[in-house]
């Protein structure tokens, strides 16, 4: 029998109950080893349903126990920590969205899996659509010429989660009933709220074509009364002069699907990728062709999809850890460093919401200076 990767889930909440261990339980190439989460009760139900060895409140039981693969999907302000601790123990590590909350904590969690020579992948299941991914196919081939603009807008059903008067959902296995649970979306200062909870997702995908470096972020939002942001705007300006906007709001009601749309503009032409109406196409004059580099194949200008095409999932993220602890070649479409420049933009965003004014990105010789 071929060799499984032995994987488990630090931060076993609502999400992972509904996606990440069955979806891992029935993956023929893996053997789900364990979970870390609070509460006897909870672990007790998650070590019956999926019959895990390990089900315990410490991190450090379940790298004891051996694994190739760790994936956090503990709360947003416990990432660096929890991360950190897998890579040491030599395990590549799938992080949820956002990496970390601050931009300290995410440059030196990416130097301290460089250090390990382990992967640091992030979870971000737009990125591996195919829409997204002939996005960016198209961006490298140069058809647009040189960028100038990035939009994104997203819209996600969240005002109730961020408000902290419901969970997101519910999922029932070993006799209790997961739910997500409101105080780890609530505060800003810990990754709540819709910048850190839903625009990283869009920032992700935006971010993985347009790769210069962000330097000034100016943001603003409207908060709920717990303060918690719900809608977001920021306008950012990066190195190479490329301008970006990027808006988004958890006002949908129940049961609309998600919106996210980015449009880039070039010197050549302007490429339009959307998700909720299943559009991906790319204007450009008659006579301008895209031609996969190294491969002299052409990209269509415009794909054909069919319904259902654009609706997120997070197969392609843990297929990458995955592949990864099998020692499988990947192409990791949301690496560490895609993640670093995410957080720097929230950051930076965060900042500029509270004091009114434009923040300037710390630049890399900075961020590591003393």
């Amino acid at each position: 029998m071929s060799r499984r990767a032995r994987i488990g889930i630090v931060g076993a909440g609502y999400w992972a109950a509904e996606f990440y261990l069955p979806f891992l339980r029935d993956q023929p190439d893996v053997e789900l080893v364990g979970v870390v989460r609070r509460g006897r009760r909870e672990l007790d139900a998650l070590r019956r349903a999926f019959e895990l060895a390990v089900a315990s409140e410490r991190v450090a039981d379940l790298l004891a126990a051996g694994c190739d693969g760790i994936v956090v999907a503990s709360p947003n302000a416990l990432h660096r920590e929890h991360a950190e601790a897998a890579l040491r123990a030599g395990a590549h590590v799938l992080v949820e969205k956002p990496m970390t909350v601050t931009l300290h904590d995410a440059r030196a969690l990416a130097a301290v899996a460089r250090d390990c020579d382990r992967t640091l992948t992030l979870a971000h299941g737009w990125n591996d659509n195919p829409i997204a991914t002939w996005a960016a196919d198209v961006v490298a081939t140069g058809l647009l010429g040189r960028l100038a603009s990035v939009d994104l807008f997203m819209a996600s059903t969240l005002t109730e989660l961020f408000a902290g008067r419901s969970g997101y959902g519910t999922v029932e296995h070993g006799g209790h009933r997961f739910e997500a649970d409101p105080r780890t979306w609530t505060d800003p200062a810990s990754g709540g709220g819709y910048l850190y909870g839903q625009l990283s997702h869009g920032l992700a995908l935006a971010l993985s074509l347009v790769r210069s470096e962000p330097e000034e972020v100016f943001a603003r939002m409207v908060r709920l009364p717990n303060g918690a942001d719900l809608d977001v705007s920021l306008s950012v300006r990066f190195a190479d002069g490329v301008v970006g906007s990027f808006a988004g709001h958890g006002r949908l009601p129940w049961g609309r699907r998600k919106a996210m749309e980015v449009r880039l503009a070039g010197e050549h032409g302007a490429l339009t990728i959307d998700f909720e109406r299943e559009r991906a196409d790319v204007a450009v004059a008659p006579d301008r062709v895209a031609v996969v580099p190294g491969a002299g194949t052409w990209l269509p200008l415009a794909l054909d999809l069919r319904p259902g095409a654009g609706a997120y999932d997070n197969v392609g993220p843990t297929r990458r850890l995955i592949d990864l602890c099998l020692g499988r070649d990947v192409r990791d479409r949301a690496p560490a460093e895609l993640g670093v420049r995410c957080v720097a933009v929230m950051e930076a965003a965060a900042e500029s919401a509270r004091s009114g004014a434009p923040v300037t990105v710390p630049a890399r010789e900075a961020a590591h200076a003393g």
